[in-house]
């Protein structure tokens, strides 16, 4: 999207992404009509740190936005210059509006098939081809997939207890284009449950799609996430 936004403007999107981040969420989508249909956006918000709250996804009846929901936003502006090039600035004074939704048989049709999940060849302690060096994100990029994952397994564990973290967190290892990844989830509602059924690997064949994300850079890298699982 290269147009030069002078005035507030609306795009109604497919919620494919509702992740955790900070203290509020990371909403993320494709655009449903128009020109720019199929588009990914990445809704931010006003503070700082630029995560979606409570209030903001907040619908006028008093519900909130979730997954496979058709949702009207009202953005300001594109956020200033970054790699993640789908990033726009909601408009916090006014609610957004539900007009509809999909089903997960709809997914088939927005799935996106990029050659491999960014540049591989850089993992973490803990995980397999889950980042990408700072140094690299030089230019805007496409930074959100719909995929379609082969080989899912899902892993519970506490992975810093040997640097003195005794959280847990969920992980999930699959395959796309022949290659390994090894990336962390934060899809609220999916963490919930496999926490729930306590630490080990689970096989995960009810998995279909997921929607992946190259987060913000921490600590000289931008880490690959899961930012929602259908």
């Amino acid at each position: 999207m290269e147009e030069d936004y002078t005035m507030s403007y609306d795009f109604e999107i497919v919620c494919l992404a509702n992740s955790r981040k900070h203290s509020g969420r990371c909403i993320a989508g494709k655009i449903t009509n128009g020109e720019n249909r199929g588009v990914w956006i990445r809704p931010v918000g006003t503070s700082a740190s630029r995560e979606i709250t409570e209030r903001d996804r907040g619908y006028d009846d008093g519900t909130s936005a979730q997954h496979l929901d058709l949702i009207e936003i009202t953005f300001t502006a594109p956020q200033p210059p970054s790699f993640q090039r789908e990033n726009h600035i909601i408009d916090d004074n006014i609610y957004w509006e539900k007009t509809g939704a999909v089903t997960k048989a709809d997914l088939a049709g927005l799935v996106d098939a990029p050659a491999s999940l960014w540049e591989n060849g850089h993992s973490s302690y803990s995980g397999t081809n889950d980042r990408v060096p700072e140094n690299l994100l030089v230019a805007p990029r496409q930074t959100l997939f719909l995929i379609e994952p082969g080989n899912v397994s899902i892993k519970v564990s506490a992975e810093g207890a040997a640097f003195g973290d005794a959280k847990r967190s969920v992980r999930a290892t699959f395959t796309y284009n022949r290659q390994i990844y090894s990336l962390k989830v934060t899809d609220p509602a999916v963490e919930q449950h496999y926490k729930g059924l306590g630490n080990g690997v689970y096989n995960a064949t009810d998995i279909n799609y997921f929607t992946v994300s190259l987060g913000e850079t921490w600590d000289g890298h931008a880490y690959k996430l899961i930012a929602a699982v259908f």
